[in-house]
C-alpha cells in the first residue's frame, strides 16, 4: 500500500514536471521562434556571435598593424628646418642654405650648400638627438633648431 501511494505521488510529480517543462519549452520556442524570413532566431544569434568573434580578431590585427606603423613612422623624416643665407661677401640673394631633415627623435642629417661665384659646395653631417659629432655652423644649428621647434 505504501508503495502504491509513493508510486501515485511520483506519477503526480512527473505529470507536474512534464507540464512545467512543456510550458518552458513553449516559452523558449516563442522566444527563439522564427524571424520574418523564416530563419531560426537561434541560428541568427549564433551567426552574429561568430561574426563578432571574427570582427574582434580583425580589430586586434588592425590594432597591431597600426602600432607597428606608428613605431616605424617615428624613424621617418617628419621635421624639416631651412635657413637661407649669404655664405660669402659679395654674393647676394641668399643662395647658400642649410636644411635639417630629422625624424621624431631628432635624428637625421643637416645638409648645407655654400654658393660662391664659381661653384657650390654641399656638405652633409649626421644628427643624433639634435646634435652632431661634427662641428656645426651657426646656420646649421639654426636649421636643426627650426626642425625641432614645436609646431603650432
Amino acid at each position: 500500500m505504501i508503495l502504491s501511494v509513493i508510486l501515485v505521488i511520483c506519477i503526480l510529480v512527473f505529470i507536474a514536471a512534464t507540464k512545467r517543462l512543456r510550458r518552458l519549452e513553449r516559452a523558449y520556442r516563442s522566444l527563439l521562434g522564427t524571424a520574418a524570413g523564416g530563419e531560426d532566431i537561434e541560428e541568427i544569434v549564433l551567426e552574429y556571435i561568430r561574426k563578432a568573434d571574427t570582427l574582434q580578431d580583425s580589430l586586434e590585427q588592425t590594432q597591431s598593424r597600426l602600432q607597428h606603423l606608428e613605431d616605424v613612422a617615428l624613424s621617418h623624416i617628419q621635421n624639416v628646418g631651412v635657413v637661407r643665407y649669404d655664405a660669402f661677401d659679395g654674393i647676394g640673394g641668399e643662395q647658400s642654405f642649410s636644411v635639417a631633415l630629422l625624424d621624431a627623435n631628432a635624428n637625421g642629417v643637416v645638409v648645407s650648400g655654400l654658393s660662391g661665384r664659381e661653384d657650390t659646395r654641399v656638405y652633409a653631417k649626421p644628427v643624433r638627438s639634435g646634435r652632431s659629432a661634427h662641428v656645426l655652423s651657426d646656420e646649421e644649428i639654426q636649421a636643426i633648431a627650426r626642425a625641432i621647434e614645436p609646431r603650432i
